[in-house]
C-alpha cells in the first residue's frame, strides 16, 4: 500500500509539473508551485524527485515508455504493405503526441535556451530517429521505398513528417487532430513509396479546423 501510494504521489507530482510547465512555461514554475498544484508538501517533491529539471527528465522517460510505441512497432515488424506501414506510423506518432503534447511543447520550447533542457530534447530526438530508423528498414525490407530513397533518408522523412515539432506546427496551425493524421496519412506514404502511395480517397476530407 505504501508503494501504491508513493508512486500515486509521484504520478501526481508529474501531472502537475507538466500542465504547470505547459501553461506557465518551464522557467516561470515553482517546485512550490508544482507541490501546490500536486496537493503535496514542497519537501515531498523535493524527496521524490529533488528538482525541476529531474521531473522533465522522468516526464520524458513516462512518454518514452508509453506502452502503444511498442505495440505500433510489433505490427510494423509484420507489416508488409507500405501504405499500411505508414499508416500504422501516423497513428502511433499521432496518438502519443497527442498525449504527451504539453511536455512535448516544453522541450521544444525551452531547448535552445536552456542547455540542460537541450540535452534532453536531443536524447528524444535520438530516440525518435531509432524508432523511425526501424520502420525505415521495415519499408525497405518489404520494398516499398521508392526507387533511389536510402533507409537512412527514408529515416529523414519519417523525421521531418513525423516529428512531435511537426505535430506541435500543424496543431499550431489551427489544425484539428483529425485533419493533422487525415493529411499525413495521403501526403506520407508518397513521400516513402511513390506511387505506391496514389490510391484513391473517396472519403470526406478532413477540416483541418476539426
Amino acid at each position: 500500500m505504501r508503494e501504491q501510494a508513493a508512486a500515486s504521489t509521484r504520478a501526481a507530482i508529474l501531472d502537475a509539473a507538466e500542465a504547470l510547465f505547459a501553461e506557465h512555461g518551464y522557467p516561470r514554475v515553482t517546485i512550490a508551485r508544482i507541490a501546490q498544484g500536486a496537493g503535496v508538501a514542497q519537501g515531498t517533491v523535493y524527496a521524490s524527485f529533488g528538482n525541476k529539471l529531474a521531473l522533465v527528465r522522468e516526464l520524458t522517460e513516462r512518454a518514452a515508455e508509453d506502452d502503444s510505441i511498442g505495440t505500433a512497432l510489433s505490427a510494423i515488424a509484420k507489416a508488409s504493405d507500405g501504405r499500411e506501414i505508414a499508416g500504422l506510423a501516423v497513428q502511433s506518432t499521432g496518438e502519443v503526441v497527442r498525449r504527451h503534447g504539453r511536455l512535448m511543447a516544453v522541450l521544444v520550447n525551452n531547448a535552445a535556451a536552456d542547455t540542460e533542457i537541450g540535452e534532453i530534447f536531443g536524447g528524444t530526438e535520438q530516440l525518435l530517429r531509432d524508432r523511425f530508423r526501424l520502420i525505415a528498414a521495415r519499408l525497405a525490407t518489404v520494398g516499398a521505398l521508392r526507387p533511389g530513397l536510402t533507409t537512412a533518408r527514408a529515416t529523414d522523412v519519417l523525421m521531418y513528417y513525423l516529428s512531435p515539432e511537426s505535430w506541435l506546427r500543424l496543431r499550431g496551425l489551427g489544425w484539428g487532430w483529425p485533419a493533422c493524421q487525415d493529411w499525413l496519412r495521403r501526403e506520407l506514404p508518397f513521400a516513402l513509396c511513390g506511387d505506391l502511395g496514389i490510391v484513391a480517397d473517396e472519403s470526406p476530407r478532413a477540416n483541418p479546423m476539426e
